[in-house]
């Protein structure tokens, strides 16, 4: 009987044990640090969008605070001596939605008031006589300032103008 020996394995392929081992951990433990640096990416733009959504909630409740000022303008009944500075008896409506939002009045303005700036140029929609102790109708122009602010606390400004037709002694 033969006797066989065990063929040595050449010096080259004996350091190369392991390898394979070793660059499937490297490749492991990189795919690793993708997957967390995405997964951060994302949680970060979670976060940016909720931010963002609050700020867009806020700036809602803010128009609905002017939307309520501006049926004020429509409806209050002022004098027919107003004059620009003049302010109405009504402040910027302060009010809780139902989703929790809060609008009212800027409170970075200098007045809650809703106030006229300016006498403008003849209503177009009514035609009115010239005559001495007529009234004259003429747009006036209202400075309405108010803020919104959401459940997370962001806070949202608007102010804006608006224009109602106004008799005044002529």
């Amino acid at each position: 009987m033969t006797q066989t020996h065990p063929t040595p394995i050449p010096t080259a392929r004996r350091r190369e044990r392991g390898a394979a081992l070793l660059v499937s951990m490297l490749l492991l433990v990189a795919m690793a640090l993708i997957g967390f640096a995405s997964l951060n990416t994302v949680m970060r733009d979670r976060e940016v969008s909720g931010y963002t959504t609050q700020s867009q909630t806020a700036l809602l409740g803010a128009d609905a605070g002017l939307a309520h000022s501006l049926d004020i303008i429509r409806k209050e009944i002022t004098g027919i001596a107003v004059a620009a500075g003049d302010c109405l008896g009504t402040p910027v409506p302060s009010d809780t939605l139902p989703n929790g939002i809060t609008y009212g009045p800027d409170s970075t303005a200098p007045t809650n008031q809703i106030c006229m700036l300016a006498a403008a140029e003849p209503c177009a929609e009514v035609d009115s006589s010239i005559e001495q102790g007529q009234p004259i109708y003429l747009y006036t122009v209202w400075n309405v300032r108010t803020q919104g602010v959401s459940l997370g606390g962001a806070t949202s400004r608007i102010q804006a103008t608006a224009e109602r037709c106004h008799a005044f002694n002529n």
